[in-house]
């Protein structure tokens, strides 16, 4: 709700005056205060249970009598009154906790939770720092649920966020409660894997450490490694994502909230798949053949290679003889600037853009959605090339119009058709820009060894016409550079400025020049991204 049409409402906790928004949940509004109240099984992206009794704290039900609530399932009205350390509140907590841990296992220094571990933050924080417990600790067995999911059944504490997030997120509801009383823990139905396409998320919401991907278990611990917000680049939904990175390696994609985009949650198939980038043979050099053989090249080399191939190509047959074809995998700022390459330099109107065929969309039961486009930047590349499909590209090679071509490549998923491969074939002069030895690259005269989307710098614009910004979560390796410095670097030895380095210029004058742009800049495109379609600043910001 805009700021403007919230209702505000005054509230008393500890015997301070607080204003917060009324209808919002306690435990948010009281984090919105800075006021951290002890809990396990809320999430704000789940409906309240209150099963865990953590948050327990007192609220005034009538004149001078406290009682003890469940923090999580209060909606903030006008005149509440809280306590949120009183004796009772505090002792409870202490109860709480000694409770939760009389079968949790001590096995904290192996934990793959350590260091992002509510339990062992609450019991530092609010337990008794011993136990009464004497009798023999429970230890069920660990359990495969599915294809990505690992249970560790005795950390386990039950808050149930996992089988709520498979009810309430994707209503696919494969995990529940079995057995009864101290014997109860979490199970699959049988012959039921959890195995939906959000599956790994039980993970991230669970608070102990006892749900765990298989892909990041036995890793460093998490305080070594950097952080790094982005953006997914599974597909045209765009989700907002933080990489966890050590030594140049991604090892963890988190999802990164954002509500008008993913909420709180990512897809599997988006979640994993750096490992495809990441174990992708790269290309760390220029590539040129040399009598029928491509063969490495130093970078003046291919540069001399690819300006005296563009040029003979112009030379024959006069300026629109170049095409040029950009692609969904590239940054806003490098369609921009191919665009711009080939006005100035080529001065070819024949622009296409290069995009795999579209997969399998679907839409959980609370409405995220995978796009069928599994490429991150469709629509921005179509904004900033004008260009719908490859269709006319090819069309012109087949007529003999189009005989060189300049290809922004760079999607380790994308495979020639037999028809596009004919075509490239005839072609008298093609420049790649590739991040390994693809079919595509296989058939060039000259290949720029560019970035994955890992690597990139600048912004994208995902299916719903979002502007969000991409970092870089390290260097492109060897001698592979981006392909926005790639590109400059061609419009020099061609004789066209393309202007600066850095993506923020590169989108200001996109700002000035691509309807629907107008207004944008980093700062206002933020960590949450700006809407397109607007005709000044303010429209060019919504959303």
């Amino acid at each position: 709700m805009p700021p403007d049409e919230r209702i505000m409402a005054t509230i008393t906790i500890d015997e301070k005056q607080y204003t917060v928004e009324e209808g919002r949940n306690l435990i948010d509004a009281a984090a919105d205060l800075g006021i951290d109240i002890p809990h396990f099984c809320y999430h704000p992206g789940l409906a309240p249970d209150g099963n865990c009794r953590m948050c327990l704290t007192e609220m005034e039900i009538r004149p001078g009598q406290f009682g003890i609530v469940t923090s999580c399932t209060i909606r903030i009205k006008d005149g509440m009154n809280f306590r949120f350390n009183s004796p009772a509140v505090l002792d409870n907590r202490k109860g709480i906790m000694e409770f939760l841990l009389i079968n949790h296992p001590l096995d904290c220094p192996w934990c793959d939770q350590a260091g992002e571990c509510k339990l062992q933050d609450h019991s530092f924080d609010h337990g008794r720092g011993h136990s009464r417990f004497v009798e023999t600790k429970r230890v069920p067995p660990k359990k495969d649920l599915g294809t990505h999911i690992t249970l560790y059944t005795t950390r386990c504490i039950l808050c149930q966020r996992c089988t709520r997030f498979c009810d309430e997120i994707t209503g696919t509801s494969e995990l529940g409660v079995v057995q009864m009383g101290s014997k109860s823990e979490i199970a699959t139905f049988e012959d039921v894997p959890l195995d939906n396409k959000m599956s790994a998320n039980v993970a991230d919401i669970c608070p102990v450490g006892a749900l765990v991907t298989k892909d990041f278990l036995y890793k460093p611990r998490i305080w070594h490694y950097d952080k790094v917000d982005t953006v997914c680049p599974g597909c045209a939904t765009g989700c907002n994502t933080t990489l966890e990175v050590m030594h140049q390696k991604i090892y963890r994609t988190k999802p990164r909230h954002n509500e008008a985009v993913n909420g709180y949650w990512m897809c599997d198939e988006g979640r994993f798949c750096y490992h495809g980038w990441q174990d992708a043979d790269r290309l760390t050099a220029p590539l040129k053949r040399v009598d029928g053989e491509l063969v490495q090249a130093t970078w003046p080399d291919a540069m001399d290679a690819a300006v005296r191939g563009i040029r003979a190509v112009l030379d024959g047959e006069g300026d629109s003889a170049m095409g040029m074809v950009g692609s969904s995998m590239a940054t806003n700022e490098e369609n921009y600037l191919l665009h711009k390459l080939g006005a100035e330099a080529f001065g070819s109107p024949r622009t296409g853009l290069d995009r795999k065929p579209d997969g399998e969309a679907w839409t959980s039961k609370s409405g995220f959605h995978i796009d069928a486009d599994k490429a991150p930047n469709t629509r921005g590349a179509r904004d900033m090339l004008g260009a719908g499909s490859l269709d006319d590209i090819l069309r012109g090679i087949g007529d003999g119009s189009i005989r060189g071509l300049y290809i922004l490549g760079g999607d380790i998923g994308r495979t020639l058709s037999p028809e596009e491969t004919d075509a490239f074939r005839k072609l008298e002069f093609l420049v790649v820009h590739d991040v390994h030895r693809s079919d595509l690259a296989e058939l060039a005269d000259v290949v720029f060894p560019g970035a994955i989307p890992f690597e990139k710098n600048g912004t994208m614009t995902n299916g719903q016409g979002r502007v969000q910004r991409l970092s870089p979560a390290f260097p492109p390796p060897g001698g592979a550079r981006e392909d926005g410095a790639i590109l400059r670097y061609v419009g020099q030895r061609m004789g066209v400025d393309l202007g600066g380095t850095d993506p923020a210029g590169v989108l200001e004058e996109i700002a000035g020049n691509v309807d629907g742009y107008v207004g944008l800049t980093y700062d206002l495109i933020g960590d949450q991204g700006a809407m397109t379609g607007g005709e000044g600043p303010s429209e060019a910001a919504g959303g």
